[in-house]
C-alpha cells in the first residue's frame, strides 16, 4: 500500500459511549479504484438509451412486448462450453480388487472438467461478453450460436474485479444485442433474463428489477485489489448456466450481464444479480484495446455512514461515504482529501454506499479528473482529484503475541494492553495500545473491531499507553461519539476498497 511499509489497514472509527455502546468502525475500502478506460476509438457495440419514458403506456401490451423482446435479443445469446484439466486423487478403495501397484493407486490423475455458461454477441464480427468465472483458467473454449453453429473462441481479456470477460470468434454478419444505459434503470421495471441454465439452451425468464446498487460479496480479490460490486437485483429466474447471459429491458436492450444468485442450494431461490451494462461497457472498451483493464486510483479507505457516524461528523442524517484514511502520496492526498471527510457526490452523482462510490470512480481512467463534493467541519467543500494509475499492495494477515496484563473497558466490550517491544516492531509503531480480546456481543464487536487491532488515536489524540485511553474515555458521557484511528494487520472484507 503506497505510503505504508507493510500494507497495514488504517481505520477511523466512531464510537458512542454508554452502557450499551454503539461503535461504527470504518475501514477498509482503499479506493484502489481502477476502472475502466474509455478508448477514443469507435466502440465495437451498439448503444440504446434505455429510457423507460420511451414506452407508450397507452398501447402497452406486455404479451406482445415480451415476444418482441425475445425475437430481438435471443439470436445474440450464445452457449459457451469450456474444458479444463484438473488433478484428482482417486479413492484407493476403488482399486481394492484391481491388480495395480500401490504407487499407481495413489498417484494423482488428470481429469477433464467441462463447464457451460452464456454470452452476448456485441459485434457482428464476433466479440462476445461473458462472465470471468465462466472462462477462467480453461484449456478449451467453444461458442455455440442459437442455430447450432459452433466456433472455437479465444479470450481477449478478463476482469475478475467486475466479473466481466471478452471473448472473440472468427465469424461475420452475426446478430448483435443493443447495449442500454443502466444508469436509467429503475426499481420495478420489467426485465427478462436470457441464457442457458441447467443445460437448457436459450431459456427466457421474466421478472422485475427488485433492487439496485447491491453488494453481495461474491467477488474475489486478486493481488489485494477489491472487487467492484454494484449489482442489479432481479427476481427473473437465474440458475447455473445463466452466467454471462443478458438481462434486458422492455425495449430489448441489454442492461445487465447475469452473474450470481442468492441461494443456499446452488440453485434459484428467488433473486439473481447482474453486472450493470455501463460497468461492462467500460471494461470491454479496455479489454479490446489493451487486453486488460486500466483504472484510476483514488487512494483512500472508506466505509458506510450510519446514524452514529453521521452524528460524529455533524450530518443531520446518514448520507455519503465516510473516509477513514487517506494513503500518503495518493491522488486523494494530493487533492487535499482528509480522513474524516464524507464524500457526498462524484461529478454530481450522489453516493450513499461504499460500493456506489467504487462503481462511480471505477468508470474513470488514470489521469482523469473527478469532482468530489465533500462534507467537512459542518460544511461542504469541492475537490478536483486527478486519478492515479496504480493500486495499493495486498493486505497482510498477522498474529499478535499475548503478553502482559490486559485491562478491560467494560462499556466498550473489549480489553486492551500496552504494546510490547516485539509488537511495536511488528506493527511498525511506537504509539497505540493493543486490543487483546473482544466480547462477542459487545459494542467493539458490532463495530468489527477484532483481537489484534491497535488503537492509535482517540478523538485525534495519540495514545502512548492504556492509561491515555482511560483518561480520555472517563471524561465522556453516554451518547458522546469517540473517533478512533486503528491499525490492523488483517484486511477485512466487510470494508470496501477502491
Amino acid at each position: 500500500m503506497s505510503g505504508y511499509k507493510n500494507s497495514f489497514t488504517y481505520v477511523l472509527s466512531l464510537v458512542t459511549v454508554g452502557i450499551i455502546v454503539g461503535i461504527v468502525l470504518t475501514t477498509g475500502f482503499n479506493l484502489d479504484s481502477k476502472t475502466m478506460a474509455r478508448p477514443a476509438e469507435e466502440k465495437i457495440y451498439q448503444e440504446g438509451d434505455s429510457d423507460p419514458a420511451g414506452i407508450n403506456a397507452i398501447s402497452f401490451n406486455p404479451n406482445n412486448m415480451f415476444v418482441d423482446m425475445v425475437k430481438k435479443v435471443r439470436p445474440s445469446i450464445v452457449s459457451i462450453y469450456t474444458t479444463k484439466s484438473v488433478t484428482v486423487q482417486d479413492n484407493p478403495f476403488f482399486f481394492f480388487f484391481r491388480d495395480m501397484p500401490q504407487d499407481e493407486i495413489h498417484k494423482p490423475r488428470k481429469r477433464k472438467q467441462t463447464g457451460l455458461g452464456s454470452g452476448v454477441i456485441i459485434s457482428s464480427d464476433g466479440y462476445i461478453i461473458t462472465n470471468n468465472h465462466v472462462i477462467e483458467d480453461v484449456d478449451e473454449l467453444k461458442v455455440k450460436l442459437i442455430d447450432g453453429t459452433e466456433y472455437k473462441a479465444k479470450i481477449i481479456g478478463t476482469d475478475p474485479s467486475t466479473e466481466i470477460a471478452l471473448v472473440k470468434i472468427e465469424a461475420k454478419d452475426l446478430p448483435v444485442a443493443v447495449l442500454g444505459n443502466s444508469e436509467k434503470l429503475q426499481i420495478g421495471e420489467w426485465v427478462m433474463a436470457i441464457g442457458n441454465p441447467l443445460e437448457l439452451t436459450s431459456t427466457v425468464t421474466a421478472g422485475i428489477v427488485s433492487a439496485l446498487h447491491r453488494r453481495i460479496d461474491v467477488g474475489r480479490r486478486k493481488d489485494g485489489v477489491s472487487t467492484i460490486e454494484n449489482f442489479i437485483q432481479t427476481d427473473a429466474a437465474i440458475n447455473p448456466g445463466n452466467s454471462g447471459g443478458a438481462l434486458i429491458n422492455l425495449k430489448g436492450e441489454v442492461i445487465g450481464i447475469n452473474t450470481a444468485i442468492a441461494t443456499t442450494t446452488n440453485y434459484y431461490m428467488g433473486y439473481g444479480f447482474a453486472v450493470p451494462i455501463n460497468i461492462a461497457k467500460s471494461v470491454i472498451d479496455d479489454l479490446k484495446k489493451y487486453g486488460e483493464v486500466k483504472r484510476g486510483y483514488l487512494g483512500v479507505y472508506i466505509a458506510p455512514v450510519d446514524p452514529i457516524t453521521a452524528k460524529g461528523v455533524g450530518l443531520e442524517k446518514p448520507e455519503g461515504v465516510f473516509i477513514t484514511s487517506v494513503i500518503e502520496g495518493s491522488a486523494a492526498d494530493e487533492a487535499g482529501i482528509k480522513e474524516g471527510d464524507v464524500v457526498l457526490s462524484v461529478d454530481g452523482k450522489e453516493v450513499s454506499q461504499p460500493n456506489e462510490l467504487q462503481a462511480v470512480v471505477g468508470t474513470h481512467n488514470p489521469d482523469e479528473t473527478v469532482k468530489l463534493k465533500v462534507w467537512r467541519d459542518g460544511k461542504t467543500k469541492t475537490f478536483n482529484v486527478t486519478l492515479q494509475g496504480k493500486s495499493p499492495d495486498g493486505e497482510v494477515a498477522g498474529v499478535t503475541e499475548k503478553k502482559g496484563e490486559a485491562k478491560e473497558i467494560a462499556d466498550l466490550g473489549m480489553k486492551i494492553r500496552d504494546l510490547t517491544d516485539r509488537q511495536q516492531d511488528m506493527y511498525e509503531t511506537s504509539d497505540g495500545v493493543l486490543v487483546v480480546s473482544v466480547e462477542p456481543d459487545g459494542a467493539a464487536a458490532k463495530a468489527h473491531i477484532t483481537r489484534g487491532d491497535v488503537l492509535l488515536t482517540v478523538n485525534g489524540k495519540t495514545l502512548k499507553s492504556g492509561k491515555d485511553f482511560y483518561d480520555i474515555v472517563s471524561d465522556l458521557k453516554s451518547g458522546d461519539v469517540i473517533r478512533l484511528k486503528i491499525r490492523s494487520l488483517r484486511g477485512r472484507s466487510i470494508f470496501d476498497r477502491l
